[in-house]
């Protein structure tokens, strides 16, 4: 099993008569058999694609949802203000004179 050539890289600023290690694992990974790659790659890809945009989709529509039913909630509160006392119907006795 013979190495391919690569570029010379810049010395280290190791010594220069040791071969650097890291360097030796990278062209024994680059020499060796490459994984194959599942022929149904692209369609799962594109399906899980699929499913996250329908997932963020769906969130963009619950939070428009959630920030409507505030804007009407803040609408009733303004229009209904049902933290005051309910008018009275008819007028307080008059005393005093």
């Amino acid at each position: 099993m013979s190495l391919p050539d690569l570029p010379d890289l810049p010395e280290s600023a190791g010594p220069p008569d040791l071969p650097d290690r890291k360097e030796t694992e990278v062209r024994r990974m680059l020499a060796g058999p490459y994984p194959l790659v599942p022929p149904d790659l692209a369609a799962r890809a594109a399906d899980r694609g699929r499913r996250l945009l329908a997932h963020r989709t769906r969130l963009h529509r619950l939070g428009w949802l959630l920030a409507l039913l505030a804007l009407a909630a803040l609408c009733w509160l303004v229009m209904d203000r049902p933290w005051l006392p309910p008018p009275a119907h008819t007028t307080p006795p008059v005393e005093g004179w």
